[in-house]
């Protein structure tokens, strides 16, 4: 408090040395320089915190709307509880299921591991491909126990995937 007390009392002794001319011009001055210590302390970062946010919200509220649209399909999916096949007629319906999802031709070997699991081998297939094929069959029943895949080239996968079937 005493060096607030005394900075207050050295501008006062300061003021006081100086005449009327000098008082008006300083005044002037400090008159003229508010609106600029109001705009860079005050104004310019605002602006600044406006126009970020106006840049940035768009793309949030675009993914925002994304990620509602996605879940609302994964809620769907999950929503859906069908009774899987199982023995060969769970390899001929993975097989079908491949051949629909374009990824047919990617599907180097499909074995059976039991009654209600198979292994189907992949070669350099879409990775987008390949994950929509097993969102599709997780729609049926059928979801992946493990996966295995290695980069086979641009956006391809080669490796293999266990699939096991509901009860």
């Amino acid at each position: 408090m005493r060096t607030g007390t005394a900075l207050w009392g050295q501008a006062c002794a300061f003021w006081a040395r100086r005449t009327i001319r000098e008082r008006r011009t300083l005044g002037l001055l400090a008159m003229g320089l508010l609106p600029l210590l109001f705009y860079g302390i005050v104004w310019a970062p605002l602006a600044q915190h406006v126009a970020h946010w106006q840049r940035v919200l768009p793309h949030q509220r675009q993914e925002l709307a994304t990620m509602r649209k996605e879940a609302r399909a994964l809620h769907a999916l999950r929503s859906q509880t069908a009774r899987a096949p199982q023995g060969t007629a769970l390899l001929g319906f993975i097989e079908q299921r491949a051949q629909a999802a374009g990824i047919g031709g990617a599907l180097s070997q499909l074995a059976p591991r039991g009654s209600r699991k198979a292994e189907a081998v992949f070669e350099k297939v879409p990775f987008n491909a390949l994950v929509r094929f097993l969102a599709g069959l997780g729609a049926h029943g059928i979801a992946p126990a493990e996966v295995a895949v290695s980069p086979a080239g641009r956006g391809l996968v080669s490796g293999s995937v266990m699939l096991a079937a509901n009860a």
